[in-house]
Order: C-alpha cells, then sequence, then structure tokens
C-alpha cells in the first residue's frame, strides 16, 4: 500500500490520509452535532482526526440510539395535504 500524503478533510494537516468507512448514520450526526463540515464526509482524514471522530460517536453513542428509536414525523405542507384530500363532488345538472 502507498502511503499517501495529502491534506485532511477535516483538519487541513498535511498528513497520510485515507477515506474512513463511517456509516451514512455516523457521517449525519457528525454533521448535525457540528463535528465536521458537509465537504468532509466520505473524503480522506488523517489518523488524528479519525480517532476523535471515532471517540465522538462512541461517547455519544446512547444520543444515536434514542435518536434512530423515535419515529421520524415529518409534516406535510399545507398545499401537498390539500392536494391529497379528496374533492368534493359538485353536483350537475343535464341540460334539457
Amino acid at each position: 500500500m502507498q502511503n499517501i500524503y495529502e491534506n485532511c478533510a477535516h483538519c487541513g494537516e498535511e498528513s497520510k490520509c485515507r477515506r474512513r468507512d463511517f456509516s451514512e448514520q455516523a457521517w449525519t450526526v457528525l454533521v448535525v452535532w457540528n463535528e465536521i463540515q458537509t465537504a468532509t464526509v466520505d473524503r480522506p482524514v488523517c489518523d488524528d482526526c479519525y480517532g476523535e471522530l471515532r471517540e465522538v460517536l462512541i461517547d455519544r453513542a446512547d444520543e444515536i440510539e434514542v435518536a434512530l428509536r423515535q419515529p421520524q414525523q415529518v409534516k406535510k405542507p399545507a398545499a401537498q395535504a390539500k392536494k391529497q384530500q379528496p374533492a368534493a363532488k359538485s353536483k350537475v345538472r343535464k341540460a334539457g
């Protein structure tokens, strides 16, 4: 394996970096918690940053579990809700 030195997507330091296999959920909570910038997701990070991010995920694992157990409640915009209501039938008289 070739050692590649580049700027870490998280800290910006020139170091040996590689892409880390965090789950989509892990990347999401790191962004929500402001631990990383959106641009860092799925980009190579150095060993030090990887260790720090991994520790954050381990330390806050209980919060992740609680959030995953809660049902997702998405409110529909009013315009969308109106479109989904059945249209009222109007009475039409035949001419003649």
